[in-house]
């Protein structure tokens, strides 16, 4: 009789504290879904991790780290939340290794949760691309090139000296005659002045013997 009192009042009691206490009982958030799930083992590359709860969380208090096997963070690019979704984007594919994702979260009653789980990564390495010859190659200077394509222009002034001479040449010899010319016409002109001169003096002279 004692023992079933016993129960009775203990079951009572349960009860109270359940409608008392509901949300310690019930209310607090918890990880439903997630990927990579816990645990998995997979062969490619991961860029996103995605984790779902029981209830809508808050984008401002909300958060998510990834670790590689030595404890170092894993640069996360940026993190979405999305009522009860959150979903974080790498700035990097994972290699091959062992990642823990750790999270934490403040759901509807205002309690903050957190947690974490594992996962790896085998992807096969990518292919590394042949490698092709270098087009930066320096090239000798072409020294001829450059010779031949200076001398034109020397021989072009050299001609044009040349021409420019020829045509001083030609000016003086031009010149020349007719200074000669102009000379040899002077000469003449006093020779047949003396020789009027000389002539008219012996007329007048002979002229005066005649009287």
């Amino acid at each position: 009789m004692l023992k079933h009192v016993k129960t009775s009042v203990l079951l009572t009691l349960g009860l109270l504290l359940i409608l008392v206490f509901p949300t310690a009982t019930w209310a607090h958030s918890k990880l439903e879904t997630s990927t990579p799930a816990a645990d998995a083992k997979l062969t490619e590359s991961v860029q996103e991790v995605s984790l779902s709860f029981n209830e809508n969380i808050d984008e401002n208090l909300s958060t998510l780290k990834i670790k590689n096997a030595q404890g170092e963070s894993v640069e996360v690019a940026e993190v979405k939340i999305s009522q009860n979704t959150m979903l974080g984007t790498l700035s990097a594919p994972l290699p091959s290794g062992s990642y823990t994702v750790e999270w934490k979260i403040v759901g509807g009653d205002g309690h903050p949760v957190d947690g974490t789980y594992a996962f790896e990564v085998d992807a096969p390495e990518a292919e590394a691309a042949p490698e092709t010859p270098a087009d930066t190659e320096e090239t000798p200077a072409d020294t001829g090139n450059t010779q031949d394509e200076t001398t034109p222009a020397q021989d072009t002034a050299a001609d044009n000296t040349d021409q420019t001479a020829g045509q001083d040449h030609q000016a003086d010899n031009t010149s020349a005659p007719e200074q000669s010319a102009g000379s040899g016409s002077t000469v003449w002109i006093v020779v047949i002045v003396i020789v009027a001169f000389v002539a008219g003096y012996f007329g007048i002279r002979a002229s005066r013997k005649k009287k």
